[in-house]
């Protein structure tokens, strides 16, 4: 019996072990010294923590176990800090400077980290033109020859974007971070005030435009376990009725029907929010 117990035990705690995450962190960001982390992430559509920790000398941790692959954000109380990372079974380093974000020590936070930084790296270049139109406004040049040349380079960081979120996605068509990447695409870029005021309407009015024939081009590309996960067959089940209803094929969701029932309305789309606990930086 003795025996037995011991055997299960032993068990238990292996499997324990197996499923269990550690994350060691640090920081030079001095406002963060002395402050309070949560690690959170989405579960039915609301946020829960993880775990949390204090930020000591520049030094932050959390620990804990999970069920399945998960994708997290760190919080310093109420405001996230843009920090992805995945919650998965193995030793994480973060690393939070004033410079950059580093995420790293697992398969998948590697891939995390290459596709994050390049994505910031773009987002950058967007702040880089909106300083260049405002200089050249400054020193008299017409501003909407400004516009009309700086516009030009902005289209060229966002086909460099698109690349970027198209070759990532069909890399990881079967691990959490395909649907991930794929939906924060989708919710970036359908956020009204994604860009600098003077180049929004038009960048805003592109992406949308483009977007469908992109998400088409990603569901013709996709494997089985892509299309299969609950998110992605919420969100392309919505996005096709939304289509169809562009196109005068169906009646709009929601609207009475002959027989006076209300069909149910569509459910609006998961966003990254609902994946791993925020929006990304604008």
């Amino acid at each position: 019996m003795n025996k037995i117990l011991y055997a299960l035990l032993t068990l238990l705690a292996f499997t324990s072990c197996a499923n269990s995450f550690n994350i060691q962190g640090s920081s030079n960001v001095s406002s963060l010294d002395g402050r309070k982390l949560y690690l959170k992430t989405d579960q039915s559509d609301s946020l829960i923590d993880l775990d949390s920790c204090d930020v000591v000398h520049g030094q932050f941790a959390f620990h804990g176990t999970v069920d399945s692959t998960k994708i997290a954000q760190i919080f310093m109380d109420d405001i996230n800090l843009q920090f992805p990372v995945v919650i998965e079974k193995g030793d994480i380093t973060m690393k939070l400077d004033n410079t950059q974000q580093r995420v790293s020590g697992t398969p998948l936070n590697d891939k995390l980290n290459y596709f994050w930084t390049k994505f910031i790296q773009l987002r950058n270049q967007y702040a880089e033109i909106d300083h260049e139109e405002s200089a050249a406004i400054m020193n008299g040049q017409d501003e909407e020859t400004v516009n009309a040349q700086l516009i030009k380079k902005a289209l060229g960081v966002y086909d460099k974007g698109d690349k970027l979120f198209t070759k990532f996605i069909t890399e990881n068509f079967n691990n959490i971070l395909g649907p991930w990447c794929f939906l924060t695409r989708i919710s970036y870029e359908t956020t009204p005030n994604a860009y600098p005021v003077w180049m929004n309407d038009y960048m805003y009015s592109n992406a949308i435009n483009q977007l469908p024939s992109w998400i088409e081009y990603i569901m013709s590309k996709a494997t089985d376990t892509f299309k299969q996960n609950t998110q992605i067959k919420e969100f392309y089940k919505n996005f096709q009725q939304a289509q169809k209803e562009m196109n005068g094929m169906v009646d709009p969701a929601g609207l009475a029907d002959a027989a006076g029932t209300t069909p149910n309305a569509a459910v609006a789309p998961p966003t990254p929010a609902q994946m791993a606990g925020d929006s990304i930086p604008k």
